[in-house]
């Protein structure tokens, strides 16, 4: 009978310095890192003047089929200046539209520019440039920027990182039932 209470106090006693020696002393949570947002905005123009409106077409189709990836996710800006032009925008705009790009995201404006007849496509990419994350010593987890890589990686693998900043919480492209 002594033999057990004296096992059973040893279990006891081994098991709360067990839980003890597993104990850290400071727990520091990880903290959001430092980035920088930066618009890039592409634009391609075609200009009608020295162009029949066929060739000027077959060059802004060929651009679009291109690019249709780019375009299916971040969608453009179209503007245009001339009556051959805005029929191409148009038809531009219809090609995006069916061919999956979001109709918010495609935009059709009259352009103010001197030149005579033109027709100008505008994408603009939001890239996130993250801070540079320290060096990892082993044996010293939990000792400062632990979440650094995965932090950076989770803002840069982002389609629309401009959205979240604006306290946005949609970031995705595709339609959502029922609205």
């Amino acid at each position: 009978m002594i033999a057990i209470k004296f096992h059973f106090v040893a279990a006891i006693v081994i098991g709360s310095l067990t839980l003890i020696g597993c104990q850290q002393t400071q727990h520091l949570a990880a903290e959001g890192g430092d980035i920088t947002v930066t618009p890039v905005t592409y634009t391609y123009t075609i200009s009608l003047k020295s162009k029949k409106r066929l060739q000027a077409k077959e060059e802004l189709f060929a651009y679009l089929r291109e690019n249709k990836k780019k375009l299916l996710i971040y969608g453009a800006e179209i503007s245009w200046k001339g009556k051959d032009a805005r029929k191409l925008a148009q038809d531009a705009s219809k090609w995006l539209i069916r061919s999956g790009t979001p109709s918010d995201l495609v935009n059709l404006r009259s352009s103010d520019s001197e030149v005579f007849s033109m027709i100008s496509l505008s994408t603009t990419i939001y890239q996130v440039q993250t801070r540079t994350c320290n060096e990892r010593v082993i044996g010293q987890y939990q000792s400062g920027d632990d979440g650094c890589y995965s932090d950076n990686l989770r803002w840069q693998a982002m389609l629309h990182p401009d959205r979240k900043l604006a306290g946005q919480n949609r970031i995705t492209v595709l339609p959502q039932n029922g609205q």
